[in-house]
């Protein structure tokens, strides 16, 4: 009975000499069969480049593999704000305030002169020497130079009197070089005698 099972080992002589010293002929000896681990093994080693053949199938066929995660981080992420424009310089903003400024002069001119011309006047044109005269007339007054219709004399106001001379002594200080003859004549002329007028009058007092 025990002669009649079918045993899984076998053993093989696998030495390479008889006992006579005479190399054994090994080809004609039947090779063991391979056990259950080493046919696994082969098998695991012939699908490997079958499964290979099928991932780079599927990737030139165009079937991408997307994670779920990175698109919904992409989604989330807030777009970035637009930067604020840059605020102009000083000098930038002080020269479209400047321009702005002389444009509406110019506005202003052009208005005046078109509605001044509308209407007849009476009254000479502006000058330079007309408004030294002008000037002249007030100081004069403050001085008490001129006379009144009866014979009588103005008051004498000294520090009003003051102020128009340093008007007039201001006016020559600023136009200097910019007048002609006769006008920086008068008004030279002018200051003069208005300067020696009030010091007498000051010590007559």
């Amino acid at each position: 009975m025990d002669e009649e099972k079918d045993t899984s080992f076998r053993v093989t002589d696998r030495r390479k000499f008889n006992p006579d010293g005479t190399p054994r002929d090994q080809a004609a000896e039947p090779e063991p069969p391979a056990n259950a681990s080493e046919q696994a093994v082969s098998q695991s080693e012939q699908a490997l480049p079958e499964a290979e053949a099928r991932s780079s199938d599927e990737s030139s066929s165009g079937n991408v593999v997307s994670f779920p995660g990175e698109a919904s981080r992409k989604r989330e992420q807030p777009e970035p704000e637009p930067s604020p424009e840059p605020a102009p310089s000083p000098d930038a903003q002080a020269m479209n305030d400047q321009s702005a400024r002389a444009a509406s002069v110019k506005a202003a001119e052009q208005a005046y002169n078109q509605m001044k011309t509308n209407g007849p006047s009476h009254l000479p044109e502006a000058s330079f020497l007309s408004l030294i005269d002008m000037l002249a007339g007030e100081t004069a007054m403050c001085l008490g130079l001129p006379q009144t219709p009866d014979g009588s004399k103005l008051p004498v106001d000294l520090e009003a009197a003051r102020h128009m001379i340093d008007m007039l002594g201001m006016l020559d200080r600023k136009t200097k070089g910019n007048l002609t003859a006769e006008e920086s004549s008068v008004l030279e002329n002018m200051l003069a005698y208005f300067r020696m007028q009030y010091v007498g009058i000051s010590r007559k007092q």
